[in-house]
């Protein structure tokens, strides 16, 4: 049986804030980077949201490491330094599933920041 596999490419924007993310050393994340070129955007969290479900096809093999947000996290600052969110990468099945973009203030962001704008800690 051949899984069928939809969606979309990740944009190279999408694909540089991932591997940023995935960057740091931590149990799992050499095999998430292995994920990375195969992984596929297969929706979006609202009409104007950066954050986006992905799907990692069956036949790449998963990292071992437990479902829920990996232990590195983006911390996303405007071009004065003033935080203005985070990015975050969750993780389902041992198969990148989420790229999520968590904002603070009143406007929710629409696109997804720079990648020089995101500084990363691992936890």
């Amino acid at each position: 049986m051949t899984d069928r596999f939809t969606g979309r490419a990740l944009s190279l924007l999408e694909r540089h804030i991932v591997a940023k993310l995935l960057s740091p050393e931590f149990p799992g994340a050499e095999e998430l980077r292995s994920q990375l070129a195969a992984a596929r955007v297969i929706g979006h969290w609202g009409a104007e949201s950066p954050s986006v479900d992905l799907e990692v096809p069956a036949d790449v093999p998963e990292a071992r490491i437990a479902d829920g947000i990996i232990p590195a996290t983006g911390t996303v600052t405007d071009g004065s330094g003033e935080l203005v969110g985070e990015l975050l990468v969750w993780v389902s099945g041992g198969k990148l599933s989420a790229l999520e973009f968590s904002w603070h203030g009143d406007a929710a962001p629409t696109e997804l920041p720079d990648p020089g704008l995101v500084a990363v800690r691992a936890e």
